[in-house]
């Protein structure tokens, strides 16, 4: 983007570069920075398995520690994702894009290397025997179909962890007319609704391993539409939260939500609702309410501060879509690596470094790579 983003006051604001103010699309620096944030999380909370129990056994979640804050911060780091998105559709796509276009853009960009990097996983799991579908009627069962198989992958994107995540937003996507009517709404009928999928969010939970795009549709609604939210008063949010006193203050929030889950819950991750759990809540989800303290405390830090690693954040917010799709399949081939390759120093913290910083390093290397061959075709293949 060419925007320019300058500091009025105490937070870091947005301000257009031409006088068509009412149209202009602003670049919100802050939502850049921490989608840089989202991603990394992200990363980092898919590396748990290889850096804690592949070849190891130090997963200090299977016990009640202190040290489990820590994965209790990184998990779910999704919702903030969710969050930006549902930020960026207000203030990008909004009024600005026939839905028609705004579909094509995301067949496009995300759609397409979805296509491109998951259908050969796909087969792959397939032809291995990995992964098959039963399926059974008066207890006979129904021919074996591959097709089956790979359409049952491809719709819930279980072929890699990770994943998931691409048919569920283009069920977000795909309801962006609903989107537009609750942005058209009066506020109060509106907050009242954020509230409602709340609540909604509480009662369900997220779907099993997030293998059900409709069940996490219900889960996130509520995170996609406060971020449209948050975009209409960003100006009054970020005069409170932009603030050192205020962020510190979060940040305490933050942290003492993440200690009840970790010594007091004893759940530093989400809470899944499996088909036989039937309607009732299974516990209270904290987490959920730990990631909306987060929308308001990286906000705010990134708005006070963020611009003093503006080049960093920049670079991993504008290939963050290619991280997503890569790294996950980075993981997935180190977790096929035979011991002698797969190192630990015996400390879960200091695994969990090592491997993050091993996936990010081959996930940049690779995407890099792919840019430099296929120049601005890299988009329709890796997503950035």
């Amino acid at each position: 983007m060419s925007d320019i983003a300058s500091v009025r006051g105490r937070h870091e604001a947005v301000v257009p570069t031409t006088q068509t103010a009412a149209r202009t699309r602003e670049h919100v620096a802050y939502i850049e920075y921490f989608r840089a944030l989202a991603i990394l999380l992200i990363v980092c909370g898919h590396t748990f398995a290889l850096a804690w129990t592949h070849f190891a056994d130090e997963d200090p979640t299977t016990r009640i520690a202190l040290i489990n804050v820590i994965p209790s911060l990184i998990n779910s780091g999704t919702a903030y994702f969710v969050f930006i998105s549902g930020f960026l559709y207000r203030q990008v796509f909004h009024g600005r894009m026939a839905y028609g276009e705004f579909m094509r853009r995301k067949a496009l960009y995300i759609g397409l290397p979805y296509l491109f990097m998951a259908t050969p996983i796909a087969l792959a799991e397939i032809a291995a025997g990995a992964f098959y579908v039963e399926s059974f009627k008066d207890g006979v069962a129904y021919p074996h179909s591959g097709f089956v198989d790979l359409v049952v992958l491809m719709t819930t994107g279980r072929m890699v962890n990770a994943y998931w995540y691409i048919p569920f937003i283009f069920l977000v996507f795909l309801a962006s007319p609903l989107f537009d009517r609750f942005i058209r709404m009066k506020p109060g009928p509106r907050l009242a609704l954020v509230a409602v999928a709340f609540l909604v969010a509480m009662w369900v939970h997220r779907p099993l391993d997030n293998l059900n795009p409709f069940h996490s549709f219900l889960y996130f609604a509520n995170i996609y539409m406060f971020g449209m939210v948050f975009w209409e008063y960003r100006e009054r949010i970020l005069a409170v939260v932009a603030r050192p006193g205020t962020v510190a203050l979060l940040a305490i929030l933050m942290l003492a939500t993440a200690v009840v889950q970790a010594l007091v819950l004893n759940n530093t991750s989400n809470i899944e609702r499996a088909a036989g759990d039937g309607w009732l809540p299974l516990a209270f989800d904290m987490m959920l309410v730990q990631k909306y303290v987060g929308f308001f405390l990286f906000c705010g830090f990134f708005a006070l501060w963020g611009r003093h690693a503006a080049k960093p954040l920049s670079f991993i917010a504008k290939n963050s879509f290619g991280l997503y799709f890569v790294h996950a399949i980075v993981i997935a081939v180190l977790m096929r690596m035979p011991e002698v390759l797969s190192p630990h120093v015996g400390e879960p913290m200091a695994d969990l470094a090592l491997y993050f910083a091993l996936v990010l390093a081959i996930s940049f290397a690779a995407i890099l790579t792919v840019k430099a061959i296929t120049g601005k075709y890299s988009r329709y293949i890796i997503g950035c």
